[in-house]
């Protein structure tokens, strides 16, 4: 005779149904207990981001780990994506700037450059595409981990702003090792006693990317007007340490995304038009008001700093450089072997103690486009940025994610190498948690409008 049939399911007995009850509580706790791992993987991760910015570029790599293994565990299989056109164009990039490179002047610097922005763009598609068909669940957990990243990131980097990097200056005494080269510090009785404050620029402008995604995300966390608040309140000492920064093309990328959110508030359309614009004109008339700016001796000005004053004379020398090969380019980070080559002996701007140089990189990633990619390198960071534009026009909370774009946009006008890997990493981390964002207000919508599934 078979064993009699439990009354509590069909076929199965009392025992079985009850070890399924136990099984389904362990799972439960299973997925509980990665889900706090999750946000202790993206926290951490954006803590090393904000600490130490030239990890960066193995973050971004080890970014699709979290989204993948979550989908993997669930579905049983890999997800399949298809390529977005912004990813098509960027792969279209790769390709230009694999042959672009082989007449640059800086071989070693340029392939280096270019295998990890293929790599990178690879990372960053993995990761974004992956995220969408995750559940909501594991992207409120990533999210969490971005917030508490953020939050003990930017206390961290406060502390550092208002102390004159106090955190680093006594690691930097018990650990010779961290030290960077002597002109950047004073060592008084083997204690660092001071640290230049552009040595945390790369800092500064990292929680300056994170900031607007980040903000995006605390909206969709928290849901009402009051917890917003008090969850926004975590975010004071990012933007505190931004403000009391040394770093002047922070302050501007933040101040100008926060007038380009407040303006999306009141007019969303035209704003959006104002950025779409204002990437063409970055574009199209960097190199014309380069050379104005120059030809009109504006570094002459003392009012100006210094340091806009060496580059202003910078892109108006790198302006007369772009005729020299103006379609192709001159090959990826060739200004760094130009610089090499120029030496001591450049003669200095008529009424200026500055070189006429191109200097390691023309510190503004639009001339960099024209000089190193010619005209046909500007032409593919145009499309780049217009597809980005395009792309989220059809995103919900777009307020966030356009002062996103608009906040590295401001970056790219004054300030570090296009092909600095830890840069090109950034850029891909500013998406990776822009587009998690995107997903999770998805998830949020869906579940509003079906609420029984």
């Amino acid at each position: 005779m078979g064993m009699p049939r439990s009354p509590c399911g069909a076929g199965r007995t009392a025992d079985e149904i009850e070890q399924d009850r136990e099984s389904g509580r362990l799972s439960r706790r299973h997925r509980q207990l990665f889900l706090l791992l999750t946000v202790a993987w993206v926290a951490s991760g954006v803590i090393l981001y904000l600490c130490v910015p030239l990890i960066s570029p193995a973050l971004l790599l080890l970014s699709p780990v979290a989204p993948m293994a979550w989908y993997a565990a669930t579905a049983r299989r890999l997800p399949r994506s298809r390529p977005s056109t912004v990813s098509f164009a960027l792969m279209l990039a790769g390709a230009y700037l694999a042959c672009n490179m082989s007449w640059s002047l800086s071989p070693d610097s340029a392939h280096l450059a270019v295998a990890m922005f293929i790599l990178f763009v690879l990372a960053a598609h993995l990761t974004t595409s992956t995220l969408a068909h995750n559940d909501a669940d594991v992207l409120r957990a990533m999210a969490i981990g971005l917030y508490a990243g953020m939050v003990i990131g930017g206390l961290v980097l406060f502390i550092e702003t208002v102390s004159q990097q106090w955190i680093r200056r006594t690691l930097m005494s018990f650990l010779p090792a961290l030290r960077p080269n002597p002109r950047d510090m004073i060592v008084d009785a083997d204690w660092v006693v001071f640290l230049e404050t552009y040595l945390i620029n790369r800092n500064i402008a990292g929680v300056t990317m994170l900031f607007w995604p980040t903000s995006f995300l605390v909206s969709l966390l928290a849901t009402s007007g009051r917890r917003q608040h008090w969850w926004l309140v975590g975010l004071v000492p990012a933007a505190a340490a931004i403000l009391a920064s040394n770093h002047a093309t922070s302050k501007i990328a933040f101040v100008g995304a926060a007038i380009t959110f407040a303006a999306f508030q009141v007019w969303p359309t035209q704003t959006r038009r104002v950025i779409a614009w204002g990437w063409v004109g970055a574009i199209f008339l960097v190199v014309p008001l380069a050379t104005l700016a120059y030809h009109s001796q504006l570094y002459a000005w003392t009012r100006i700093p210094y340091s806009a004053r060496h580059r202003i004379v910078i892109w108006g020398y790198t302006s007369k450089q772009i005729a020299k090969a103006p379609i192709l380019g001159s090959g990826v980070d060739t200004a760094r072997a130009m610089n090499e080559l120029e030496g001591d002996g450049a003669p200095l701007a008529p009424g200026s103690p500055f070189p006429l140089t191109t200097n390691l990189h023309s510190h503004n990633i639009y001339l960099q486009a024209w000089y190193d990619g010619g005209a046909v390198g500007a032409a593919l960071l145009l499309l780049i940025g217009l597809l980005v534009v395009h792309a989220l026009a059809e995103a919900p909370s777009q307020s966030y994610l356009y002062t996103a774009f608009a906040t590295c946009a401001l970056l790219g006008g004054a300030t570090f190498s296009l092909w600095q890997p830890w840069f090109m990493a950034s850029f891909g981390l500013v998406a990776v948690f822009a587009r998690l964002g995107w997903a999770l207000a998805d998830r949020i919508e869906r579940s509003d409008q079906h609420p029984g599934q």
